[in-house]
């Protein structure tokens, strides 16, 4: 269990020992807690770790259980504080000590080492992504006016979050798309204009070669196709041959060829990128959308 702040209360941490559940919970440092820690020893700190495992320069962590008074909090409980370099600009509190940015935390684990305990309670700010993700997708704002009918937007905006995430997961895993943000994904996959034809009972989604990520949603769009890949996982499958000729995006890579998507029973039969604009599509075609 991870958490930040919020989670560091008596009761929270005396039903996470009840129940005993691994935790990892952010604390706030008070003026005794800031004062104990000039009594760490300087041997005892260690160089922490950046987001990839390296040693980053200028940040350190140590355990400050043993000279802090913790009487009242669950047995077992461990403070660890990290000390680092405020960034240019950024302005200390009062509980900073030394001109270094303390940052403290609790946990019951009892393995690892100091600095891995650390990063990896670092790392549950990706549920901050994941919540600047939900505010862009449309919860930034509560739009109805009804409670009963607030809530269906946010199962809505919920179920949106979900099937981007699962998108680009399956489909974008060897791609830089498989980070891009909400309004990244919207200006250069979702808003791609299109034209939908029809020809021998076949129904077709074309795309201009002039977008330069036609041929990355043609390459979405086919690993989502169920059984194209057999038994292989989709983001191992071979990214398939398009008509677009030319660099796919700021990455450098080309698809040559054609890319084809067949499907039954009325739905899209086949899906193609138009090779030297021949149909006409033109970039920014307001009645064309995929």
């Amino acid at each position: 269990m991870r958490t930040d702040g919020a989670g560091a209360s008596h009761e929270f941490l005396d039903y996470l020992h009840r129940r005993r559940l691994s935790y990892s919970l952010g604390c706030g440092l008070t003026e005794a807690f800031a004062e104990a820690v000039d009594l760490i020893p300087e041997q005892a700190w260690t160089p922490a770790y950046d987001s990839d495992g390296a040693l980053r320069d200028g940040a350190w962590v140590a355990e400050a259980t043993g000279v802090l008074d913790l009487s009242g909090w669950p047995p077992g409980m461990r403070v660890i504080i990290r000390k680092e370099r405020p960034h240019t600009g950024a302005q200390l509190r009062f509980t900073d000590r030394n001109g270094l940015r303390l940052i403290a935390f609790v946990t019951n684990t009892t393995r690892g080492q100091l600095p891995d305990l650390e990063l990896r309670h670092r790392r549950r700010a990706r549920c901050e992504v994941r919540i600047r993700t939900a505010k862009d997708t449309g919860l930034a704002n509560l739009p109805l006016h009804g409670f009963a009918q607030n809530q269906l937007w946010c199962a809505i905006v919920q179920l949106a979050c979900e099937l981007t995430a699962w998108m680009q997961m399956l489909t974008l895993g060897d791609h830089p798309a498989r980070r891009w943000e909400p309004k990244r994904l919207r200006l250069r996959l979702f808003s791609i204009a299109a034209r939908i034809s029809r020809h021998a009972r076949h129904t077709r989604l074309r795309l201009s070669t002039h977008n330069p990520w036609a041929g990355l949603l043609a390459t979405t769009l086919t690993r989502l196709q169920p059984g194209i890949a057999g038994d292989a996982s989709p983001w191992r499958f071979p990214l398939p041959v398009c008509s677009v000729h030319g660099p796919l995006g700021a990455t450098g890579d080309t698809l040559e060829g054609r890319c084809q998507i067949h499907r039954e029973q009325g739905h899209v039969l086949a899906l193609f990128i138009d090779e030297a604009d021949q149909y006409g599509t033109r970039p920014g075609l307001g009645n064309c959308l995929v």
